[in-house]
């Protein structure tokens, strides 16, 4: 039996992957200059934007469904980070030298976002379901605009 993730565990964990999300584009931010580095520093802020938005539908759905206390427990929130960190954005960071190896590294780890969220859809109930996939097309947009940069 396939285990079944509510409306609120689905929510904190977006927001763990793009915390996540975040340190991984710091990461190459802090590692290039030039336009390599301004392309990652926007990319970072690309995904603090999304947190802002995932952590506000968190604060929505809280308190449409009242307080769930263990959602905030300090272990539940470790394993939900060190889930999003196995996710996607645990990969080595590597040397890059040009801006399209930078675009490719961004459109690899959207790509995983996305691929990962949409496996979460099989284990998702219906209201769940409306969630991951208003999260999908977010990370979507990320991705559209980073092929389109490519071009």
């Amino acid at each position: 039996m396939k285990p079944s993730f509510s409306n609120l565990e689905v929510i904190k964990f977006a927001v763990g992957m793009e915390d996540m999300g975040i340190v991984f584009y710091e990461k190459y931010a802090k590692k290039s200059d030039g336009e390599i580095r301004t392309l990652f520093l926007r990319l970072a802020d690309d995904e603090r934007r999304h947190k802002a938005f995932f952590q506000n539908l968190l604060d929505e759905t809280t308190k449409e469904a009242g307080a769930f206390d263990y959602m905030f427990d300090e272990s539940v929130t470790s394993f939900f980070e060190a889930f999003a960190q196995s996710a996607g954005f645990s990969r080595e960071i590597k040397d890059i030298e040009t801006n399209r190896e930078a675009i490719l590294e961004g459109i690899t780890t959207e790509t995983l976002t996305i691929d990962y969220y949409k496996e979460l859809l099989t284990y998702s109930k219906e209201k769940t379901k409306e969630t991951l996939e208003i999260i999908i097309k977010e990370e979507e947009g990320h991705l559209a605009l980073l092929n389109g940069l490519l071009k």
